[in-house]
């Protein structure tokens, strides 16, 4: 009795990290000096050209995952319409969110997370995090993305990937 207890107790762990477990495969950015994991069915679609990111698409494409870098720039440089001195991941923020309809926001010093509808209703959730790397041989600021946009009717599926993407980029 007790050996069929033990028995079916390992089995049900085995079962609950099977679908618990992360994500399967990983894609590091040289560029700009990040890893990221992506879930084992989803397709890597190539790196840019410029080597800034690449995206995976789930089985049926009804799901995306982007990851990608950029330097960060003034943003005074980018707007003449802003002014100088403006914190460029609160920029940053402001201008990836610009039509969607946010549901949840956390801005903090180095990194900000989303999540909200885009205008197809599908849900996009995305972490940037700000860092300093070796650029080139010069210390520089980037941020670095990851964010994943699925159907909304998916959110079950998806959810804990978000969560994976709001662990990660540390």
């Amino acid at each position: 009795m007790k050996a069929t207890i033990c028995v079916t107790s390992l089995l049900l762990a085995i079962l609950c990290l099977s679908f618990t477990a992360g994500p399967g495969k990983q894609y590091c950015n040289n560029r700009f000096q990040f890893c990221m994991e992506y879930p084992d069915d989803f397709k890597a679609e190539g790196e840019s050209g410029n080597g800034d990111g690449q995206t995976f698409s789930a089985p049926k494409g009804t799901a995306k995952i982007a990851a990608f870098g950029q330097l960060v720039m003034d943003p005074a440089d980018i707007d003449e319409n802003v002014q100088p001195g403006t914190d460029p991941l609160k920029y940053n923020f402001k201008s990836v969110t610009k039509g969607l309809k946010l549901a949840y926001q956390v801005i903090k010093p180095n990194y900000y997370i989303y999540s909200g509808t885009n205008n197809k209703g599908e849900i996009v959730y995305c972490k940037t995090a700000k860092r300093k790397i070796d650029y080139m041989g010069s210390a520089s600021d980037v941020f670095q993305t990851i964010m994943i946009t699925y159907p909304a009717a998916e959110q079950d599926k998806y959810k804990d990937y978000c969560t994976y993407i709001a662990g990660s980029l540390k």
